[in-house]
């Protein structure tokens, strides 16, 4: 960064130098330490708020993925819930097709022959 400052500082210097050609030499030592002095301030500054722009957009980076993390997290979550609904939903079907097969299998067995009544059945004549 050392050498970008005075990079900076130089490149300034040249812009502001030339127009003092018209003072004496006392008069432009004085004018030249100023301008050195200032240039070197802006060059500071300068650097000081690309550093504070770097640091600004490394933060919102840093909340990006801080959020994107958070949302996948919350995104796992979602499909574990689901899938255990899905297990859960699938034992209960497991379950009652085993009722089902179970029940019809004693209702086979009490369905046997047996012995009905003998009362002879009654019908109703309507008028």
């Amino acid at each position: 960064m050392e050498s970008k400052k005075k990079v900076l500082a130089g490149q300034l210097s040249n812009l502001i130098l030339p127009k003092l050609a018209g003072l004496t030499e006392k008069n432009a030592k004085k004018v030249l330490d100023t301008v050195e002095k200032s240039v070197n301030n802006i060059a500071k500054k300068y650097d000081k708020l690309i550093a504070d722009q770097d640091k600004e957009a490394a933060k919102v980076k840093a909340k990006a993925e801080k959020a994107k993390k958070k949302m996948a997290e919350k995104e796992a979550k979602k499909k574990k819930k689901i899938a255990k609904k899905a297990a859960e939903l699938k034992q209960v079907t497991q379950l009652m097709r085993k009722e089902v097969v179970g029940s019809t299998a004693t209702k086979v067995v009490s369905k046997s022959p047996t012995k009905t009544s003998t009362k002879p059945a009654t019908k109703v004549i309507k008028k």
